[in-house]
């Protein structure tokens, strides 16, 4: 019924549109309209949606046994010789003006273009990302489920760090807490960011050491049943901060904090974003805010709306969203902290809980949860 209703709201905005069809492609749009999770990698795999009609999916034959649904599909198999760009085109007939996933190669998209010269192609966002914008129920309670388990995951990271360690060897306790909760699909490799690595906001996890009194902060998100979590939280390490480290923090807090309050049907994201970054300006770290406030989160880590500056689109009940802003000083250490919102009709509901408090680890009870 959920598929069902989704191909149905895609043939309104054809409709709407005057587009006869759109074309889906990326493993995660193919499995928002089908249900089916496939990746054929270099392969075609599509499913068109037309303004009027039963959708069509067309995959190699060997996803045969992956194909969980038949209904409304009408189903099409190629096999390896087949020329699949072409049996595409043949069932795009009679169609004057179809939209594309903005996922698929643009060199697909240039083959299918010499069989349908005639045809005016348009980008897929309009229909595809218009829909993924707002999720339903099933997706919200996923995500929940999702956001559910990153918190209890930097919970016992953050309780298993010490002075000695590796960021490396963190990143990979992340992993296997994760995987050891039945995540074995990461939203992307963790960021663990120790000292000055933490001014560095999308840091390269590697083998630096991590030490008492450094800053590190703690970037990951996992996948559970196709929805992504993700989760920031920046904590100190055995030793009290420092008053700088304490005063940049507590910028950062405020600046999350009264972000999210703000989240409710009828604001801007834009309006979401100055407020986060107006505080953090004001105490005088704007220029060590280089980076949106946030971005939407489903099926892709990264998805539709994003907040930025310059993003006029209103928040609408459904939407989800995270909130990351941060300060990041070249040389010393870097402050985020990050969660995910759902918009709801009365205002805003965070998916994640875990404390965003200041954490300082205590190495004797870490030592002590170790067996040693």
């Amino acid at each position: 019924m959920i598929i069902k209703n989704r191909i149905f709201q895609a043939q309104i905005k054809l409709q709407e549109l005057n587009i006869q069809a759109v074309v889906v492609t990326s493993p995660s749009n193919f499995y928002y309209f089908s249900g089916t999770w496939l990746d054929s990698h270099e392969r075609l795999q599509a499913i068109i949606i037309p303004q009027n009609g039963k959708p069509v999916i067309i995959v190699h034959e060997m996803s045969k046994e992956e194909i969980l649904i038949t209904e409304p599909f009408e189903i099409e198999f190629w096999k390896d010789g087949d020329n699949a760009i072409e049996l595409l085109a043949k069932k795009l007939y009679p169609f004057a003006a179809v939209s594309i996933d903005d996922s698929w190669p643009s060199g697909k998209l240039l083959e299918l273009m010499e069989y349908k010269k005639n045809v005016s192609f348009t980008t897929g966002a309009g229909i595809i990302q218009s829909l993924r914008l707002y999720k339903d129920e099933e997706e919200i309670d996923l995500l929940r489920e999702s956001g559910k388990i990153a918190d209890e995951v930097i919970e016992q990271i953050i309780e298993y760090i010490c002075p000695g360690m590796t960021e490396k060897e963190v990143g990979d306790e992340i992993k296997r807490l994760f995987a050891l909760k039945g995540v074995d699909k990461l939203s992307f490799n963790p960021i663990v960011g120790t000292g000055k690595n933490g001014a560095i906001p999308h840091h390269q996890t590697d083998k630096t050491i991590i030490r008492s009194g450094d800053m590190v902060v703690i970037d990951m998100g996992g996948v559970k049943n196709h929805y992504c979590s993700d989760i920031t939280r920046t904590i100190v390490v055995e030793t009290e901060p420092t008053e700088e480290m304490k005063k940049v923090y507590e910028v950062v807090k405020k600046a999350q904090d009264e972000a999210v309050k703000a989240i409710r049907p009828g604001i801007a994201l834009k309006e979401i974003d100055k407020i986060a970054r107006d505080i953090i300006s004001n105490a005088g770290y704007g220029i060590n805010f280089t980076h949106r406030t946030g971005h939407g989160i489903g099926i892709d880590v990264h998805e539709e709306p994003y907040v930025t500056f310059n993003n006029s689109q209103i928040l609408e009940p459904g939407m989800v969203i995270s909130v990351e802003p941060g300060i990041y000083l070249s040389d010393k250490f870097g402050v985020r902290i990050e969660d995910i919102v759902l918009v709801t009709s009365e205002g805003h509901e965070s998916i994640n809980n875990f404390s965003r408090d200041l954490i300082v680890t205590k190495s004797s009870k870490i030592e002590m949860d170790k067996g040693y």
